[in-house]
């Protein structure tokens, strides 16, 4: 944790929604053209650095530099489906579990929208009300299993209408255990999501993924790349550390990320690499590693 709106274009929504400037680069592009890459950028102590300009970046595209031609350093409004674990493994946690979640839909500003679910349950429709958010958390069941990719999956599914950009959270170990096809909602034949299949779709969609593992608890090598691959990151929490302080710094990093808009050179419908360079040699940049370009349109110019 179907429908895919084509690569990019969720986020794209939100280069227009903020009205953030396209020029024309040889030619006529169509803003949908645009690959947004949001950047997270941290100095030496690892604090948040603000007051960056488009010129302190660089975006490589398959190791070749491209124009910056859309930049903002405004908060983005995010639709974040938020996945917890509430097997019987963790019965014992579930209310402090519970009670950081709500401590990170404090955090979210008045434009975003969220919804809960457990790696079983999907909870009710994305949504900005907070109280209603609080109400289908408590309303939360026992997950009989831990089917994390198939959560992950129904999670992009979810996300594919939302005009804000995407994002998941997910609170495991990343270990997948798959439930039977009738159990899971799967029609009879189909093949469960694997860790590949749902990485590709999130970074066709451009969604982050961030995961959290248990206190104590190694993830798993598969769900850090995800998440990394993604340009999130994977956090793995040491046992006498607050969980409610880690997902309020997620919600807090998501609203201090600069978003960089580029113009692919090919429209070849592959995957392309990405990465994104920062002049100040003491500063370190996060961002998503790959898109996939459109495929090439005869009538574009």
């Amino acid at each position: 944790m179907i429908r895919l709106m084509k690569p990019v274009a969720i986020a794209v929504v939100s280069l227009l929604a903020l009205g953030v400037q396209t020029p024309e680069q040889g030619g006529f592009r169509s803003a949908t053209d645009l690959v947004p890459v949001y950047a997270t950028v941290l100095d030496k102590n690892g604090a948040f650095v603000r007051g960056l300009t488009k010129d302190d970046f660089t975006v490589l595209d398959d190791g070749k530099p491209q124009p910056i031609v859309s930049f903002s350093d405004e908060a983005q409004p995010v639709s974040v489906a938020v996945i917890l674990d509430t097997s019987s493994s963790m019965a014992s946690a579930l209310p402090r579990v519970f009670g950081a979640a709500r401590v990170f839909l404090d955090q979210l500003r008045v434009d975003d929208r969220a919804m809960l679910g457990s790696l079983v349950y999907q909870g009710p429709a994305f949504s900005a009300d907070k109280a209603r958010l609080r109400t289908s958390l408590d309303l939360l069941p026992p997950d009989p299993g831990s089917p994390v990719f198939q959560a992950i999956d129904r999670a992009l599914t979810s996300l594919t209408p939302e005009t804000n950009r995407p994002v998941i959270v997910i609170y495991t170990d990343g270990k997948n255990a798959e439930l039977p096809t009738r159990t899971q909602g799967r029609k009879p034949g189909t093949k469960p999501p694997t860790a590949e299949s749902v990485q590709l779709r999130a970074e066709q969609a451009g969604v982050m993924v961030y995961a959290v593992g248990f206190e104590g608890v190694k993830l798993t090598n598969v769900m850090k790349a995800i998440a990394v691959r993604s340009g999130a990151r994977a956090t793995e929490l040491k046992s006498t550390d607050d969980l409610g302080a880690v997902l309020a710094g997620i919600a807090d990093e998501l609203h201090q990320q600069y978003l960089l808009g580029f113009t692919p050179t090919t429209f070849d419908g592959r995957a392309h690499a990405i990465a994104v360079k920062i002049k100040t040699p003491e500063h370190t940049v996060r961002a998503r590693q790959t898109y996939t370009a459109k495929n090439k349109d005869p009538l574009r110019k």
